[in-house]
């Protein structure tokens, strides 16, 4: 696994355990990952929501986005390492993360006009 270069609690920050997870960049454990997704890319998803989000919830899902190709997908939050440390954060991802992100411009509705 360490020749594979995959994010470990090493690049993480703070207290797992305590975290509110949403709107965070979490680190997906290579033990639930199947062997042939063991990558960097597929571990870093970005949380939505859920219940598992909140630290002392007892529900435990947490509703979230690859950022590698925008898979979205519920995992349970122990299924996670932790948030990742901004500074491990590669540029790929945080152009990812910037599209996510980023404030949706509504398209005006059919026969509407768009007002500048």
């Amino acid at each position: 696994v360490q020749a594979l270069n995959l994010f470990g609690a090493e690049h993480c920050v703070g207290d797992r355990a305590e975290q509110d997870f949403t709107g965070k960049v979490l680190v997906l454990s290579p033990d639930t990952l199947k062997e042939s997704c063991w990558s960097q890319a597929d571990q870093l998803w970005y949380a939505r929501s859920g219940f598992g989000c909140e630290p002392h919830s007892s529900g435990r899902a947490v509703f979230a986005t690859c950022l590698s190709d925008g898979e979205t997908a519920r995992w349970n939050r122990e299924d996670f390492i932790g948030v990742l440390d901004e500074k491990h954060l590669p540029d790929w991802a945080r152009e990812k993360l910037m599209e996510l992100t980023a404030p949706r411009q509504e398209e005006p509705a059919a026969g509407e006009m768009k007002l500048e």
